[in-house]
């Protein structure tokens, strides 16, 4: 219940998941070069399943937040299409508040940018 609270405060016409949003946040304005790093990079900050992160991201995709290479579609980035930029400001004021929740406030922003270089490939 407290899910569809925070979900309904940020007045989104259709409802985000926390994990959905915790994508988004991450993902921010970055241009990401690789879904499978950003994929281990959300795993081991998160202790989410890899399988769970590339549900999110397809579901991303349907939903025409977000876009990244497919099978036939080598070397795209991962970014947040121009819906989820606008879903991104709206998510980003709740930002402590979900980072609280996936209990990393602390740990996942602090030295992030060093850690996504590394993984990506420098953004």
């Amino acid at each position: 219940m407290v899910q569809m609270e925070s979900i309904a405060r940020l007045g989104l016409d259709d409802m985000l998941t926390r994990r959905e949003q915790l994508v988004i946040l991450e993902i921010g304005d970055d241009s990401i070069a690789s879904a499978s790093s950003f994929v281990d990079y959300l795993c081991e900050s998160y202790a989410i399943s890899k399988s769970s992160i590339w549900y999110i991201l397809k579901r991303l995709k349907e939903k025409e937040i977000l876009d990244f290479a497919s099978r036939n579609e080598p070397g795209k980035s991962l970014t947040l299409t121009k819906g989820g930029a606008e879903k991104l400001r709206l998510v980003e004021k709740n930002r402590s508040e979900i980072l609280n929740y996936f209990g990393s406030e602390s740990t996942a922003r602090i030295g992030a940018t060093y850690r996504r270089r590394e993984l990506w490939g420098g953004i």
